[in-house]
């Protein structure tokens, strides 16, 4: 008899644990970033897509200054610097279907093979004055 309750317990539990499953509202993106270029108002990414094509987006310094305000807003970006062989990458993170925020997970040596320079004569200022990043899967 005990054995048998025991069991009915067990499975229970493993089942009733799935009901209490919460979805999470945040849903994320990896994406594996080719070359990274650094300009004055931010960062131009070139990455790959699912499909193994070449993509870029622009990235606003200013995602990464903002800080908690009195709306409760954060940061739309962050920046993990470090030398971990799987840098450098990028994660996108979208809160209810919309944009949220995204890391960039860069090489702290900007020598490293994943650094560029970018022309300084090409004007870029509307490339860089976004609300959230146009990019392709």
């Amino acid at each position: 008899m005990k054995k048998g309750t025991l069991l009915v317990l067990c499975l229970f539990l493993v089942f009733g644990i799935g009901l209490f499953a919460l979805d999470s509202e945040y849903y994320a993106r990896t994406l594996y970033i080719e070359k990274v270029y650094p300009h004055q108002l931010g960062y131009k990414i070139i990455y790959t897509t699912s499909k193994l094509d070449i993509a870029e987006a622009y990235i606003p310094h200013k995602w990464f200054s903002q800080s908690a305000s009195k709306d409760g807003k954060l940061a739309k970006g962050e920046i993990q610097w470090g030398d971990d062989p799987s840098y450098p990458y990028m994660i996108i993170f979208w809160k209810n279907g919309k944009f949220s925020h995204l890391r960039l997970f860069l090489k702290k040596n900007m020598h490293d093979i994943s650094w560029g320079a970018l022309n300084p004569t090409e004007d870029l200022k509307d490339k860089f004055n976004i609300e959230e990043p146009n990019l392709e899967f």
